[in-house]
């Protein structure tokens, strides 16, 4: 008699264990931490995200750097630049030949009024363009109209997909142009001969980076 109770017993404590360690080891396993998306990459106080969607593309940064101006012998940081693309660019050569989908944001560290943004690009354009073609001033002109003043923090986007270049300022859509000559064109201002600077060039192009943002 004294037998089958500690048998009962020791049955009892050993079922008994054993539902309170599988209780704890789902306890453990529902505990676990989910997997966090990489944070964005923050330069100059701008959050760079990592990949961006376009239609049924994914684009992923392919490099960013900051527009430096000389003024008096004093530098000065104008806005943070970026480049996104389907697949890694690393020449020229390479951003052309690739028909998937680009884009370039460009945030202001300062606030300027419409007048400062024209002149800015006219002036840009005019000296870094290496590409030109029989419209191409009628498509300068149009594309330097579809910006206006620019807030402190405020982007201005260049979306090119297909033939379009879609302009977008502080978001809300300014308009196109179409073509492939004026996106090779305006590719030309920031990676060709001229670029606007050697540094933001290599910086668009990932080349200036020292550890994996």
């Amino acid at each position: 008699m004294d037998h089958r109770i500690s048998s009962l017993f020791v049955a009892t404590l050993l079922a008994t264990f054993q539902s309170v360690f599988s209780l704890e080891t789902v306890d453990c396993v529902e505990a676990q931490p989910k997997p966090q998306s990489k944070p964005a990459f923050v330069l100059e106080g701008v959050e760079l995200a990592h990949n961006i969607e376009i239609d049924e593309f994914t684009l992923s940064r392919n490099g960013e750097g900051i527009r430096m101006i000389n003024f008096l012998g004093f530098e000065y940081k104008v806005y943070v630049a970026s480049f996104w693309t389907v697949d890694e660019l690393k020449s020229i050569e390479d951003i052309l030949a690739c028909d998937k989908p680009k884009r370039m944001d460009f945030t202001f560290l300062k606030s300027f009024g419409k007048s400062k943004v024209s002149k800015a690009w006219s002036l840009q354009l005019d000296d870094s363009v290496s590409y030109k073609y029989d419209s191409w001033a009628e498509d300068r002109a149009a594309f330097i109209e579809f910006f206006g003043d620019i807030a402190q923090g405020g982007t201005q986007t260049v979306i090119m997909i297909g033939d379009e270049t879609i302009v977008i300022d502080q978001g809300v859509e300014k308009g196109k142009i179409i073509g492939k000559d004026f996106q090779k064109a305006f590719l030309s201002m920031w990676f060709g001969e001229k670029p606007v600077t050697s540094d933001l060039k290599a910086g668009l192009l990932g080349l200036m980076r020292r550890n994996n943002f």
